[in-house]
């Protein structure tokens, strides 16, 4: 795959069929909006979201010994913060 490259919302409006063949032959682009990164256009598929399974989940935490609870409320709140900074990473969040 070739280099990202960046791409204007106001080149991307004049340049659309362009830019599609590009894609087409495996390009990748980063598209800003007022300098801000917004999304990128890409070949790839974006990967399938995976569901819950809830009711597995609990009963894993049922099973968990009492005093896990510290640990696992830490595992939590760093994984929250790892997406946390993922999102402001991406400009999706301030």
């Amino acid at each position: 795959m070739s280099d990202m490259k960046t791409l204007t919302m106001r080149e991307l409006n004049r340049k659309t069929a362009s830019i599609l063949d590009a894609i087409e032959r495996g390009e990748t682009f980063e598209v800003r909006r007022r300098g801000r990164a917004i999304g990128y256009l890409t070949q790839a598929a974006p990967a399938p979201e995976r569901k819950a399974d809830w009711k597995a989940h609990f009963q894993w935490l049922k099973q968990q010994p009492k005093s896990r609870g510290r640990v696992l409320l830490a595992e939590f709140e760093a994984e929250r913060q790892r997406l946390r900074d993922r999102d402001v990473s991406m400009g999706q969040l301030k």
